[in-house]
């Protein structure tokens, strides 16, 4: 936390620390003379320094960095550039307490290998999870829009498809140092990473016309079902009904519906899942799901049902930038 502080003061030491944010992209192949890059943002836990009597609360920040060392600052859920109209974009630590929370991978085309401005998105991509392993090396599993499950090892050039039958699968989620993916019907499976093969952890659903997501809490597995609506044609998604489940692991194996996540609430991304505690974070409320609808940030409450629309929830911090830190 010192070490954040102490960068956003004098130029010279800033120089010889070692950056916090993330790491420079990794290029996995070039196709048609354009770079493929994974690119990793990352979400801070930011909390003043000398908490008001009355809150220890905090506010979280998305931030990704380019192979450039250019940084964006990201809205949470929808992954999209937020632009700031303070007299100043110095980023002041100064009077914040910053931690890591959550990772987050894109796949983008570059031409250059890693300026913003050159990235063109990858449409077809809904997911990508990354797997680190000491003997497999690092591999990229990419979750297309089709729900088709792709990986591939950076630096290498193959593209293995992974369960190339007819199963769609809706989601994918790095949980317990695996792999595990949920397909349509709901079944929960993780996948061997040596073999490719994949290993059933958990009973269907039965339930085809929902969207399956999957979130790590305290340990446990849920699955997020969501139904959506189209309010006209080739417009956004609206958000109707959420359910939430897990599976009870007992000799049967069976779904369990949970109706009250207590103080936990649930993070539904653009690129990433997460769950958090509101009375950690401002602007949160307890047994909430948070999730994009119609391109825009939404509330569902599991209390009763309740959908609104939330934009500003994540923003601003007044502390965060100091338009007198350097004049």
């Amino acid at each position: 936390f010192d070490v954040l502080r102490f960068r956003s003061v004098c130029t010279l030491w800033r120089s010889i620390l070692p950056p916090p944010f993330p790491s420079p992209s990794d290029t996995l192949r070039i196709r048609d003379g354009k770079f493929l890059l994974l690119t990793e943002a990352k979400i801070y836990r930011l909390q003043p320094l000398l908490p008001t009597c009355s809150s220890n609360k905090g506010w979280i920040i998305k931030v990704e960095k380019s192979k450039s060392g250019k940084f964006r600052h990201l809205d949470v859920l929808t992954n999209t550039q937020i632009s700031h109209t303070f007299p100043s974009n110095v980023l002041d630590f100064m009077n914040l307490r910053v931690r890591e929370l959550f990772q987050a991978y894109t796949l983008n085309f570059s031409s250059d290998g890693g300026d913003f401005n050159t990235f063109e998105p990858l449409d077809d991509v809904y997911k990508v999870v990354l797997f680190s392993d000491e003997g497999l090396g690092q591999m990229v599993f990419t979750l297309r829009k089709d729900g088709k499950l792709r990986v591939s090892n950076i630096g290498c050039t193959n593209l293995i498809i992974v369960d190339d039958g007819n199963r769609v699968y809706h989601d994918i989620i790095l949980y317990m140092g695996k792999v595990h993916v949920v397909d349509k019907s709901g079944i929960i499976f993780w996948i061997n990473c040596s073999s490719f093969k994949l290993v059933q952890s958990s009973p269907s659903l039965n339930n085809d016309g929902r969207r399956k997501n999957l979130v790590e809490s305290n340990g446990s597995l849920f699955v997020v079902e969501m139904y959506f609506r189209r309010t006209g044609v080739n417009t956004s998604k609206l958000v109707i009904d959420i359910s939430v489940l897990k599976v009870v692991d007992n000799e049967s194996s069976r779904w369990l519906r949970v109706t009250d996540l207590g103080d936990v609430l649930f993070v539904l991304g653009q690129d990433l899942n997460f769950s958090l505690s509101a009375n950690d974070y401002y602007g949160f409320e307890r047994n909430c799901i948070y999730c994009i609808s119609k391109g825009r940030t939404a509330r569902f409450s599991l209390n009763n049902s309740g959908f609104k629309f939330v934009d500003d929830i994540f923003w601003p911090c007044p502390t965060l930038f100091n338009s007198d830190l350097f004049l």
